[in-house]
């Protein structure tokens, strides 16, 4: 009796591990849609007509994801909230840590070279690349989860006015190039659509200015007029903390977009025309808010949110 209790409980013990095997391999197959986009912050730099970047491959925690297809995007034609789509595949329904982008600096999506350029008003092509290697890697760390039968989506904001410096090296031929390795990592942010945000709005100059304004956002406290007025790191970055910036539109708008939730503080700077097509920091405004009920240095903005915020211009500080 009791030998034949022993058999019917392994075998209920095996058909339960059986079914549960089962489940987990249902679990393992299950699949979510995986949704990436790009989109960028302006450069400072008025002599750049575009900013070509070549993307080789996407990887999601060290793994490329399979049916990508190489190409080579003009990002700076995606601001103030624009995107361009790069990636809508199937993917692994789990939780996900990071993702990369695995950038091709020698040839483009065409199989012309460079891969990855500024294009300036001259009609010049300038290599970014600002080493010998043919392809770079950044990975961004950002926690994301894909949910079966659903659709996921990240967009990866390129920051060109971080990622890109002037090069005074007289032994290459090209003007510009890439920041280093971390700083280039630094220049990518990524963010969960869904969980996003953004404001927008007019700004209003209370004098006469001919220089450009640009809006930069920073997390709440993080702005420190003395350090981020000034260049910063290895490639002397400017505003390197600002999550985003806008350049403020010839009809006085303004748009920062794909804001996660959290308290933000806005600032705007003032950049003066030079001879020929670059500009220089002039310095910053002396900016309040224009909208009853806002204040430039505590700003709330909630997941779906959009804010009209108006900022008012008064001098220069």
């Amino acid at each position: 009796m009791k030998k034949k209790i022993i058999i019917i409980t392994s075998v209920i013990a095996i058909a339960m591990l059986f079914v549960q095997c089962s489940k987990d391999e249902g679990t393992k197959n299950e699949k979510g849609q995986m949704v990436v986009k790009i989109t960028d912050a302006p450069s400072d730099d008025t002599n750049i007509e575009g900013t070509f970047v070549t993307i080789a491959d996407v990887k999601i925690d060290g793994k490329s994801v399979e049916g990508f297809a190489k190409q080579t995007i003009e990002i700076s034609a995606y601001q103030n909230g624009e995107t361009k789509l790069i990636l809508n595949e199937e993917v692994d329904a789990k939780s996900y840590t990071s993702i990369s982008l695995v950038l091709d600096y020698e040839s483009d999506a065409s199989g012309n070279s460079p891969g990855c350029y500024i294009l300036t008003s001259d009609t010049e092509k300038h290599d970014l690349s600002a080493s010998a290697e043919s392809q770079s890697e950044i990975t961004v760390s950002k926690p994301f989860k894909v949910e079966a039968n659903s659709e996921s989506t990240l967009v990866v904001d390129f920051d060109i006015r971080k990622a890109v410096v002037r090069d005074d090296d007289t032994s290459t031929e090209s003007e510009y190039k890439f920041v280093t390795s971390i700083e280039l990592e630094s220049a990518v942010r990524v963010v969960s659509e869904e969980n996003t945000g953004e404001i927008s709005g007019s700004v209003n100059m209370l004098f006469t200015s001919e220089n450009d304004r640009y809006v930069f956002i920073y997390h709440k406290g993080e702005f420190n007029v003395t350090s981020e007025s000034q260049g910063q790191g290895a490639s002397n970055i400017m505003f390197a903390k600002a999550l985003t910036s806008a350049k403020v539109k010839a009809d006085g708008t303004y748009n920062l977009s794909f804001l996660e939730e959290g308290d933000y503080e806005i600032h705007v700077a003032s950049f003066a025309h030079t001879d020929g097509d670059s500009t220089t920091f002039a310095g910053m405004f002396n900016a309040s808010s224009a909208s009853t009920g806002w204040l430039l240095n505590t700003i709330s903005v909630s997941a779906n949110a959009h804010i009209e915020l108006d900022i008012a211009i008064s001098g220069i500080l």
